[in-house]
């Protein structure tokens, strides 16, 4: 890593589209994106993360991380000699409401909502896609669309979020698509680049990341914590997993999130 850059992202490439769309050149930093399959073997995520830490973060002034804790996925990365700030969220879809306040409320409202963004829809990950792509030549049409069905048997809407990233027309084309298909109600809702602002260039901690110390692991305790309140003062997160309704294993579309979101 060039010695000049003073930030080094980790992130799932799901973020890509909101990520580049605000990343300036020159600016100092390098981002590192992980293939998205990477959910559908939560216990080679985390490994997979530190090898990617451990390459890039030599010259660094501060080490991001950019995803949630993703089904368990991200439990166990240690944090490098700069320490490692984490967003302080369950999934990925937070960081494109803007907020887990946002988020919270999202869920509170409406649990049974399938988010969808660029990010999902261009990397073929819509449910639809992923049907045609992977279950289909695998098992048949048949038993691929009943499968997906069951899949998406809790979910009630799909609901696309509109960053401002990717082509709006064409987002929106593909979420009615996978509603029509799957007899959901399509919905639309404004998302943010607030937080792939802050983590992309601005002075990161406050209540939306954990940062932990360098040496020290990421837990899950302090993320069930934080769904009932706000708290950035976590400084190491070295301490014993606990069982919760995210450590089920996660299906081969995707782990299942709080909020009824397949991730």
């Amino acid at each position: 890593m060039d010695p000049v850059q003073h930030r080094a992202i980790v992130a799932c490439r799901i973020m890509q589209p909101e990520l580049e769309k605000i990343r300036k050149q020159g600016e100092g930093v390098e981002i590192l994106y992980l293939d998205q399959g990477l959910h559908m073997t939560p216990k080679k995520m985390a490994p997979a993360i530190q090898k990617q830490i451990d390459q890039m973060t030599g010259g660094c002034a501060e080490v991001v991380l950019g995803y949630g804790l993703c089904a368990n996925g991200i439990v166990g990365v240690r944090a490098p000699e700069q320490g490692l700030y984490v967003p302080r969220s369950h999934d990925c879809i937070a960081l494109f409401m803007g907020s887990f306040e946002v988020y919270r409320s999202a869920i509170k409202k409406r649990p049974g909502t399938f988010y969808l963004t660029a990010g999902w829809i261009e990397g073929r990950k819509d449910p639809l896609s992923y049907m045609e792509d992977r279950y289909v030549p695998r098992m048949g049409r048949q038993t691929a669309v009943w499968g997906m069905n069951e899949e998406l048997r809790h979910y009630t809407h799909f609901v696309l979020i509109n960053t401002g990233a990717g082509d709006l027309a064409f987002l929106r084309k593909q979420t009615l698509k996978n509603a029509a298909f799957f007899g959901k109600q399509y919905d639309e809702m404004t998302g943010s680049l607030s937080m792939f602002r802050k983590i992309v260039s601005e002075p990161l901690g406050g209540d939306d990341f954990f940062f932990i110390t360098p040496g020290h692991a990421i837990c899950q305790a302090p993320f069930i914590e934080g769904i009932g309140k706000a708290s950035s003062k976590v400084t190491s997160l070295e301490r014993p997993i606990s069982l919760c309704p995210l450590d089920l294993a996660p299906s081969e579309v995707a782990g299942i999130g709080l909020g009824g979101s397949l991730r």
